[in-house]
């Protein structure tokens, strides 16, 4: 039996080629990302493939290397991401060390985060904001 640690490159480029065709398992706002059959038929499927190199594997095997190869993106976006928000020139821009990020690339705009909600409305913002400006005010006065 084989260390499921151990997946081989083709095996795991195969594995997220397979996942890409699968939209209702990573495309939020498609329809079928909420049709349940549809998931099921995907996941059997990549049961299927995994079974060909990791004898044991199963649906929750299959979830949590998505979830592993979707985290280590995510990872590696955020810092390409963040160079390109930090001012750097092109030429300076993170190159993706993942070997991998390529093949998933796809994925990117299901990465997005959400505009946040706040729970505190404008007014209290500001008053929270005055309140402050005076407690600085005040702290730079005892200094």
């Amino acid at each position: 039996m084989s260390d499921s640690r151990y997946l081989s490159k083709e095996f795991i480029s195969d594995f997220l080629e397979k996942y890409r065709d699968f939209p209702c398992l990573w495309k939020i706002k498609s329809k079928e990302y909420t049709n349940k059959n549809l998931k099921n038929k995907a996941y059997d499927e990549l049961v299927d493939l995994c079974k060909t190199v990791y004898p044991d594997a199963n649906r929750d095997f299959v979830v949590k290397k998505i979830q592993s190869f979707r985290g280590s993106f995510r990872k590696e976006l955020k810092k390409v991401e963040d160079s390109k928000r930090s001012g750097r020139s092109a030429d300076e821009v993170h190159i993706p060390t993942l070997w991998y990020y390529h093949l998933l690339e796809f994925t990117v705009d299901q990465e997005l985060p959400t505009g946040s909600i706040s729970n505190i409305n404008s007014e209290d913002q500001l008053h929270i904001l005055d309140e402050n400006t005076d407690e600085v005010k005040h702290f730079n006065q005892l200094l």
